[in-house]
């Protein structure tokens, strides 16, 4: 009987072993599929609104302009407060709500790649058909995009009732500028580079033709041409000499040199 007993208690705990293998089993399942799906909630909600653009709707006119307080016909100047007007006409048949307008600067000949996503405008205004609306969306460039080009894109995005749509107002490669009125010390220390090797240049050219001592002297010359000799000061003298040439108009007269009547 005592033997039975060990094999029976044996068994259950035999099957309590197993039984708790099971529940941590589907307890790990469980959890690795709570970690996949909040993994695959949270990669949608960081997707961007440029990832996936909705085809345009034929029915609507988006245009851009560039206010005149910002001179871009050269480029856009990096650090600065930059700002697009967008020009929306719903000429179709049902209201349309525009829900974002966002933009983006990508790599030239690879737009899939992209430099900067800028701040997501949430306007969520209701355009009706046969109305226009306009929309400003500011930005600014990183002052380290300085000297490079880019491709700026900006997109409106919009829907009525059944559909979703998105329309490009804006699509062109851009040059970043370096900040108006700010001291660029690296461009002036290339600079400064630069013209020491030109001088080095121009000097060595000079020595190996042998005209180096007569350079010289042209410089000296011309150097010396700019300083004016001193004016040479004009003595005049209380001697005889002089006494006699100042008064040479008074011979014949009464006067007698040495004495004044």
């Amino acid at each position: 009987p005592t033997f039975a007993r060990a094999i029976v208690r044996r068994d259950r705990r035999s099957r309590t072993d197993d039984m708790a293998r099971v529940s941590t089993g589907i307890r790990l399942g469980v959890l690795c599929l709570a970690l996949l799906l909040g993994a695959a909630v949270a990669q949608d909600e960081r997707r961007h609104v440029l990832t996936d653009i909705p085809e345009a709707n034929d029915d609507i006119d988006a245009v851009a302009v560039f206010p005149a307080d910002v001179d871009v016909s050269k480029g856009f100047p990096s650090k600065a407060p930059l700002k697009i007007l967008l020009g929306f006409r719903n000429n179709g048949d049902v209201p349309v709500n525009v829900t974002h307008i966002a933009a983006s600067l990508n790599v030239p000949q690879m737009f899939s790649f992209y430099v900067t996503n800028f701040t997501v405008q949430h306007p969520h205004v209701t355009v009706e058909p046969g109305k226009e609306a306009s929309f400003e969306y500011p930005f600014e460039l990183d002052q380290t995009l300085a000297g490079h080009d880019f491709v700026l894109a900006a997109t409106a995005f919009y829907e009525d009732e059944t559909e979703s749509y998105a329309s490009t107002f804006y699509n062109a490669t851009v040059s970043v500028l370096d900040p108006v009125g700010v001291f660029d010390a690296q461009t002036l220390v290339v600079k400064l580079v630069l013209l020491a090797i030109a001088l080095g240049l121009v000097y060595a050219g000079v020595a190996a033709a042998g005209a180096l001592p007569a350079a010289e002297k042209a410089i000296k010359k011309a150097a010396g041409a700019g300083k004016k000799a001193p004016a040479k000061r004009r003595e005049t003298g209380t001697g005889s000499g002089a006494s006699n040439e100042n008064n040479e108009w008074l011979k014949g007269t009464s006067w007698k040199e040495g004495k004044s009547q």
